[in-house]
């Protein structure tokens, strides 16, 4: 998977433009590719196969995945940005279309390809965030009018870009992995934890093609004791080596508790004696965060978690989708529908 240089001015922009427009309409991305060009409202007779060139110069190409449309990608010349342009229309009426955010989201499109076209001038391809999808632009030209190739897909972190996990439920082998980014001192992964992960077990992990891996993200620069818990719970896992549950109890314990140990200048007494309370040995955690032997271990992991342009918590991915509600069940069934449509072969292959 080509990496894109992300440009986090561009991104802004639009993305604050869209926060009350996500799911205004169904994404055509996802569904049957045959379906696109007929609710864009192009006759079969009118384009070659899954390319259509327009009136106006765009030209719009399909990418598909098994029977089901992945991405629209295409180029189309943008002129003046003092003036009204259908290049500019057309594109957004496709991004409308394959995003599912509809008629709403056409006219801040146009507005900001008319206002940022230039300034993304021989940049190389840049990314703009739109809800769930990435549009990826790249601009070349020293002056209007200009080439811009354009592509919309949903954003998607390549599988080899996350970090190994410790702490998984669920076959190994699972097809399909649900990955928590999490910290212990967020009162939102708490209520993760205890209301929406119990149903997660009880629907996706008893399928037996899935499994549940936990990622630390400690939000050290809001919540001062997040780091030392993140690394206590790593003690309690040494602690009991051949113990798959030592983590997740101890885990659990941990967000029990997360009102009292937040307020605490010193936590460390107050996560050995959890370690008892879970049928751990209390000495082993005591030397283990004494010893600061798993700092490096939680470190990493925040480092990964940024390398991932994560910006808070909760954060859950299906595959390599980021989830927009993770406390519906049914976004991850929709996702996990979505994972195995694309990876259908297509109907001509050997």
């Amino acid at each position: 998977m080509t990496r894109h240089d992300t440009r986090r001015w561009s991104t802004i922009a639009l993305t604050l433009a869209l926060l009350t427009l996500v799911g205004v309409a169904g994404a055509q991305i996802g569904l049957p590719h045959a379906g696109f060009y007929g609710a864009l409202g192009v006759d079969a007779e009118a384009r070659d196969g899954d390319v259509l060139e327009t009136a106006s110069g765009v030209r719009l190409e399909l990418e598909t995945r098994g029977e089901v449309l992945f991405a629209v990608r295409g180029e189309a010349a943008f002129g003046d940005p003092d003036a009204s342009d259908p290049a500019r229309a057309e594109v957004a009426a496709a991004i409308a279309l394959g995003t599912g955010l509809g008629a709403a989201i056409e006219g801040p499109v146009v507005e900001f390809l008319r206002t940022h076209t230039a300034g993304l001038a021989g940049r190389g391809p840049s990314i703009v965030g739109i809800g769930r999808y990435h549009l990826m632009l790249d601009v070349r030209g020293e002056g209007a009018p200009y080439t811009v190739g354009f592509r919309i897909a949903l954003a998607e972190v390549d599988e080899g870009a996350f970090p190994p996990a410790r702490h998984v439920v669920g076959p190994r082998d699972a097809p399909i992995v649900v990955r928590e980014f999490s910290d212990f001192q967020c009162p939102f992964c708490k209520r993760y934890a205890e209301q929406v992960l119990p149903t997660i077990k009880e629907r996706l992990l008893a399928r037996g093609d899935v499994r549940f891996e936990y990622h630390h993200f400690p939000l050290r620069s809001v919540h001062a004791n997040s780091m030392r818990a993140a690394e206590a719970s790593e003690c309690a896992a040494d602690a009991a080596p051949d113990d798959d549950g030592a983590f997740w109890r101890y885990r659990d314990a941990l967000y029990e508790g997360q009102a009292a140990w937040s307020r605490l200048a010193d936590p460390d007494d107050y996560f050995v004696g959890l370690a008892d309370g879970v049928g751990l040995d209390p000495e082993a955690v005591a030397t283990c965060l004494a010893e600061d032997a798993r700092r490096d271990t939680v470190e990493r992991a925040f480092g990964a978690s940024v390398d991932l342009q994560l910006s808070g918590t909760p954060t859950v991915f299906v595959g390599g989708y980021r989830l927009e509600d993770f406390t519906d069940v049914a976004a991850y069934l929709e996702t996990i529908a979505l994972i195995e449509a694309f990876a259908e072969p297509q109907a001509d292959a050997e």
